[in-house]
């Protein structure tokens, strides 16, 4: 058992970050909605078993892992840090290596490829859009920005925002305190949206809410133990309402889909700091070191793997469909693995240019 709890929360964020990605791979990785050629090859309803299980595993449980990412950013942003303006510009130099840098690698990256798609292998495009080498300036800002063309990168984006605003949010929780981040959670579950890009309420509230905890000298794993068995009570039962309130067609599920996603957050930490503190589970240094690669890296392989699988197969059957579900972010994270071992081993400076030094 761990007698030093900061060792225990340390050792909980670094299992965390992993399995975080792992989830965040398949949100990306259904062939829903999937168009090819200008058609649509697998349509709602075509295969409702498939579409269940996918709905509560990408929809309900994996939407807990970036409110997660951004609580967890929040709370090491103010972590041991008396703020203060020099503070600020300390941070904000060192972010611009962990984030913009990649911000704009991963994105001139996946922007090269996409045009060597159209190029080469226009058949795999839903030839919808007009080609990228035909594009203006609003487009490729609009690319690289409105609509991040690495489209997992918005997660960077906002989180680049609420950083360079990370003064006002030290400010609203030091004098607002516990209530100014009720009034942001609040906003969010109610499902606010902002139309502005990169000022998206998840990223404010969960920063918010994970910087509460540092700002006030907080472990937030002892404090969500406490809770671990109503959440493990609780959440569940929010995950039902909500896969039921989708079946029944009610739009109007934002409030109790949102609840549900804070009671995950608090049981996934709770549980797993518990994992750790009894020696039950164990933080890979390794894989959490991978994570950010799998990050960044994944969108075009999952984009790649999900139009090939379509084009050859053409899936007819619900096994057909539970296989891609599960092929498909493994073969994904898989390579991702194997090219960062590769790429760490003999291009060390390289991959710790393109992941922001992690």
């Amino acid at each position: 058992m761990y007698q030093n709890y900061d060792a225990a929360l340390s050792k909980t964020i670094m299992f965390l970050r992993f399995p975080l990605i792992v989830s965040v791979v398949f949100i990306h990785a259904g062939l829903e909605g999937v168009v090819i050629g200008g058609n649509v090859t697998v349509h709602d309803g075509q295969f409702p078993i498939y579409e269940s299980v996918y709905h509560v595993i990408t929809n309900e449980i994996a939407r807990v892992s970036v409110p997660l990412f951004f609580f967890i950013s929040g709370f090491l942003f103010f972590y041991r840090t008396d703020f203060s303006m020099k503070t600020y510009g300390q941070k904000l130099k060192k972010r611009v290596r962990t984030l913009l840098v990649p911000y704009v690698f991963w994105n001139a990256a996946a922007l090269l490829a996409f045009v060597t798609i159209q190029i080469f292998m226009p058949s795999l495009t839903s030839g919808n859009n007009k080609p990228i080498l035909d594009y203006g300036l609003p487009d490729y800002l609009d690319l690289f920005w409105g609509h991040p063309i690495s489209y997992q990168f918005w997660f960077i984006r906002d989180l680049m925002l609420v950083v360079l605003v990370s003064p006002l949010v030290y400010w609203l929780l030091k004098f607002g305190k516990g209530y100014a981040v009720a009034i942001l959670g609040a906003l969010w579950i109610s499902g606010l949206q902002v139309d502005i890009p990169g000022f998206g309420i998840v990223a404010f509230f969960f920063f918010s809410f994970g910087a509460w905890f540092s700002i006030n000298r907080r472990n937030f794993a002892v404090d969500f133990s406490r809770f671990r068995y109503t959440a493990s009570v609780v959440y569940p039962i929010l995950v039902a309402a909500s896969t039921l309130l989708w079946h029944l067609n009610i739009d109007d599920r934002q409030i109790v889909h949102n609840i549900g996603i804070i009671a995950g957050l608090v049981l996934v930490v709770s549980w797993s700091a518990h994992g750790i503190m009894t020696g039950r589970l164990r933080a890979d240094a390794f894989l959490a070191d991978s994570s950010f690669f799998i990050f960044a890296y994944h969108g075009m392989p999952a984009f790649f793997f999900v139009k090939l699988y379509v084009t050859l197969l053409r899936p007819a059957s619900e096994s057909a469909m539970f296989a891609s579900y599960l092929l498909i972010p493994l073969v994904t994270i898989g390579l991702g693995i194997a090219i960062y071992v590769v790429l760490r081993r003999y291009l060390p400076a390289f991959t710790a240019f393109i992941t922001g030094g992690r």
